[in-house]
């Protein structure tokens, strides 16, 4: 059985999201397909990681990284991962993120998942993800959907061949569906820049028909700013708008509940929010760009993010029409079905075993 070690670094960037899920979710559904894998991150801030599972190890939990801890947690890690890769001598090593700083010392083979060019393509400076050196040197680069791959070939030089496209997924087990849904729009995760929240906020004060009937429920992301509770209050809409944390058990029951799930991101590598929401039956309204188009076809109403009357529009035309949210949910059944974690899984591993034979 070939053995893979996963990396450590985003067990110390991500509390939750969507990069710890996936990589947790892979550890688990491997070993069904004749791989054996392990995460090994001495030091964590996950809320994913199980100490109980054999193929996890972690020792410290932190609710977040102490002040002047960072670098020598992520020191730790890397030194921890450097022993145990001459010890236990796995045959593969999958970054988790983007994590430069061991590369000059690994001796066996690696590979990297890539799941977005946000940063590049908003010309954020991101010394310490620098992705280059990495990509150069793996032996396969593994992107989450074809977008993602055409963004890494135009911008990285990144031979075609190098990379291969898998999907996320969702959980295949079955939930318990609610038939009532309440009177809140859900909006899951960072608010700013690229996201266009502001215009969502926009769009909601334009209407009449929503402040009056509807909620909006920001889950994660962080509380409430200064700034963006005095935006709330210019509007007039200060008691439309909830903050609200929790984990993913929490997160799955806001999806049920919604009337609506949104989202205006003017970039992503998959959307994996998008797949969950319609896994619980919650219709989906997002902006039209080209890597929601790949992966959800027709499953959702496409909005201009740029546009306060379209997103207007659109919400209007979902939230007044029980006809409109049926369609959305049916559509919603053969992307769920063509998208999961045992898929993901098993796909993953013909790439580790092609590298490795």
């Amino acid at each position: 059985m070939k053995k893979v070690l996963f990396e450590s670094s985003i067990f110390l960037h991500q509390k939750v999201g969507g990069v710890s899920k996936y990589i947790t979710k892979l550890n688990q559904n491997l070993f069904k397909h004749k791989i054996s894998s392990k995460i090994l991150s001495p030091i964590t801030i996950n809320d994913y990681l199980d100490n109980k599972k054999e193929n996890v190890i972690y020792y410290l939990k932190f609710k977040k990284i102490p002040k002047f801890c960072r670098k020598i947690f992520f020191f730790i890690n890397n030194f921890s991962t450097f022993i145990y890769i001459k010890f236990k001598k796995p045959d593969l090593l999958h970054f988790s993120y983007y994590n430069k700083s061991l590369i000059k010392f690994l001796d066996i083979p690696y590979i990297l998942t890539v799941y977005d060019l946000i940063h590049e393509k908003i010309k954020s400076n991101q010394n310490e993800f620098e992705k280059e050196k990495l990509l150069n040197r793996a032996k396969h680069i593994i992107c989450i959907s074809k977008e993602t791959q055409k963004d890494l070939i135009k911008i990285y030089k990144i031979n075609k061949e190098k990379i291969s496209v898998i999907y996320l997924g969702v959980e295949n087990k079955k939930f318990k569906i609610s038939k009532k849904k309440y009177r809140y729009i859900l909006f899951v995760g960072n608010r700013t820049r690229y996201k266009n929240f502001d215009n969502l906020v926009k769009a909601f004060s334009g209407s009449k028909y929503l402040v009056k009937n509807f909620k909006i429920i920001c889950f994660g992301g962080g509380k409430f700013l200064k700034h963006e509770i005095q935006n709330f209050e210019n509007l007039s809409i200060k008691d439309n708008l909830n903050h609200v944390d929790g984990n993913d058990e929490k997160l799955f029951k806001f999806y049920k509940n919604a009337s609506l799930y949104i989202t205006l991101s003017n970039y992503e590598g998959f959307g994996l929010t998008l797949l969950e929401a319609m896994k619980m039956k919650c219709p989906v309204l997002c902006s039209d760009i080209p890597v929601f188009r790949e992966i959800y076809k027709n499953s959702c109403k496409f909005v201009n993010p740029k546009n306060i009357n379209n997103i207007r529009k659109g919400m209007e035309n979902i939230l007044k029409s029980n006809i409109v949210r049926k369609r959305l949910i049916f559509n919603s059944i053969p992307v769920i079905k063509r998208f999961s974690w045992e898929e993901c899984a098993l796909n993953t591993s013909k790439i580790y075993k092609k590298i490795l034979n």
